[in-house]
């Protein structure tokens, strides 16, 4: 991520509002020409008038352009332009499960996004039906009464006096090494050297100091370089910079990637209501960046001073983070049962990388786009229908990162926990799926916890499969519950703390459960079996008489026993008298 990147000017084109229909000029002013544009040929054009563009022509033309505009009749026909109108049987938003979205407005000065129907951009629609000579800005008039002032900026920047470079560099190593690989959406080499200017004499913004603060407590979580205190310290001055009043005003990309790295932190470290919250956040951040629409279904205000679009290495870093953004937002509420923010996941959908050989960010993304994101529909059979279909796609995928095994095996014991509410009816073969995804993540937690990866899910993985095979009540599922016990033991001893002994404890006493289950079951059965009629009874005796005779007759054949009496009670025996 650049420096001097204006990702959220350049990120959303200008649509061409329509206006009455004209002849073709015979030259295109040249921000019409790099936006592909329709252009009246005037000075300033209808298009640049309309956004506040600086409307400029070729030298060779700019003379007889000027005269042409200069005309009192072209003048007067002039119109000014208004908001595109939108086909809604192309709008694909339904289909992704959000309410029906009129394209917006984004303000490229703020980076914010807003919808043509809001308050905000009413006024400047107003100008445009008007044909004001000055549009009014997208801004939020007479949003309150403004009897106080707001807040002043309280964070400051710290963090160069509390860590020294040389700890910085190795910790940015630990990130690129350990976290970058799987959720890569930061540009590292553009990030290393904003890191080192800002540690050697050129300042950067609040905003990227608090991405630095969670690259660094994501690495220090992974690999200690620096004490717990320290740790703490960089997560509380990454809150304090991403929640100031003032800096939220102006959202960013930046903005957007230092939440996903605290969501990351949270997700390893704390609560699971705080990091749903923290997850949402990033969601309404796309949203206010405009990262959730196509490019040409939104309409950029005010004049735009950057280049038109993004390079490729910009525009690879925007769609990075707009899908890894999404790809946590889903993981963490289908996991934890909570809402999925439901928003145009069109130009989120997952992208293939090839530009990167140890990029595993497309694998990840692969997973999580198998999953139904309608997690409320009324006719459960369909519901159902897709889990099953999900299933199969997320047990069939092929990753290659021990992290991306235990996330395949959280997604189908969540599919999996889904069923069984719904109380759907899956045959053999999807028990088979669910208990192989299981038990190939065994060792894999196995090995990040040999190598100190404490990835959130080491222990979760394990002990909500041991859940899952506890309720499946099943001889295969029995089978490998004992390597699965055994794996838990195994992370438990090594890591040592509260809570992978609660889930050990926790484990043990569903085994103790299933297992006094089973015996209430046998002592009713043992019961069953106890309670016999006065014929059998009879029998019974006879048979017992007999085999103390056979004893005391011969004792070679007493050595014998036991025998099949059932054989012997139909012989005849010629016995002395």
């Amino acid at each position: 991520m650049s420096a001097n990147s204006a990702p959220d000017s350049s990120r959303i084109d200008s649509t061409l509002p329509p206006g009455p229909a004209r002849q073709r000029s015979r030259q295109a002013c040249l921000p019409c020409r790099r936006r592909k544009r329709k252009c009246d040929g005037k000075l300033p054009c209808n298009v640049c008038q309309g956004y506040d563009y600086e409307c400029e022509y070729d030298e060779t033309f700019q003379i007889a352009t000027q005269k042409r505009a200069s005309s009192p009749n072209q003048l007067s026909h002039q119109r000014a332009p208004k908001f595109s109108r939108v086909d809604h049987s192309t709008d694909t938003s339904k289909q992704d499960g959000g309410p029906s979205i009129l394209p917006g407005v984004l303000g490229p000065s703020k980076a914010r996004y807003v919808g043509r129907y809001s308050s905000i951009a009413f006024p400047l629609y107003v100008g445009l039906e008007l044909q004001a000579t000055k549009l009014p800005r997208l801004h939020s008039f007479a949003y309150h009464t403004g009897i106080r002032k707001e807040p002043p900026c309280a964070a400051h920047s710290e963090l160069t006096e509390r860590i020294i470079w040389n700890t910085a560099r190795s910790l940015i190593e630990v990130y690129s090494a350990i976290v970058n690989p799987i959720f890569g959406f930061l540009d590292m080499d553009s990030f290393y050297t904003r890191c080192e200017m800002h540690w050697h004499g050129q300042p950067q913004d609040l905003i990227f100091e608090a991405m630095i603060c969670g690259v660094f407590a994501l690495a220090s979580l992974f690999k200690e370089r620096i004490d717990q205190g320290t740790e703490m310290w960089l997560t509380l001055h990454a809150k304090n910079i991403i929640e100031d009043s003032d800096l939220s005003r102006f959202p960013s990309l930046e903005h957007i990637a230092a939440w996903i790295l605290r969501t990351l932190y949270l997700r390893c470290t704390g609560r699971p209501h705080v990091t749903w919250l923290s997850s949402c956040t990033i969601m309404h951040l796309v949203e206010a960046t405009g990262l959730h629409h196509a490019p040409e279904s939104v309409i950029q205000a005010g004049r735009n001073d950057s280049n038109d679009s993004p390079t490729p290495p910009a525009l690879d870093t925007i769609n990075r983070i707009a899908q890894v953004a999404n790809c946590l937002h889903v993981l963490i509420a289908f996991e934890y049962g909570r809402s999925i923010l439901a928003i145009n996941r069109r130009v989120l959908e997952y992208a293939d990388y090839k530009s990167r050989a140890t990029d595993l960010t497309p694998q990840l993304c692969r997973l999580v786009a198998a999953l139904p994101t309608h997690q409320h529909k009324e006719d459960t059979a369909v519901l159902a229908q897709e889990l099953f279909s999900a299933l199969e796609k997320i047990a069939e995928n092929t990753v290659d990162h021990d992290f991306l095994v235990l996330l395949r095996t959280d997604l189908v014991l969540g599919i999996y926990r889904r069923l069984r509410v719904l109380d759907a009816k899956y045959h053999h073969g999807h028990n088979e799926k669910i208990i192989s995804a299981g038990v190939v993540a065994l060792p894999a937690a196995r090995k990040l916890v040999s190598q100190n990866q404490p990835w959130w899910n080491v222990v979760g993985s394990v002990f909500q499969f041991v859940c899952a095979l506890i309720v499946m009540d099943t001889p295969s599922s029995y089978e490998k519950l004992v390597d699965a016990m055994d794996t838990l033991e195994f992370i438990v001893g090594h890591l040592d703390t509260h809570l992978a002994k609660e889930a050990l404890s926790t484990a043990r006493q569903l085994v103790h459960a299933s297992l006094n289950k089973k015996r209430k079951g046998v002592e009713v059965l043992q019961r069953i079996v106890g309670t016999e009629t006065p014929e059998a009874a009879t029998s019974t005796q006879k048979a017992d008489q007999l085999t103390q005779d056979m004893v005391s007759l011969s004792p070679l054949l007493a050595g014998q026993l036991p025998f099949d009496l059932d054989y012997l009670w139909a012989t005849h025996f010629n016995l002395p008298s």
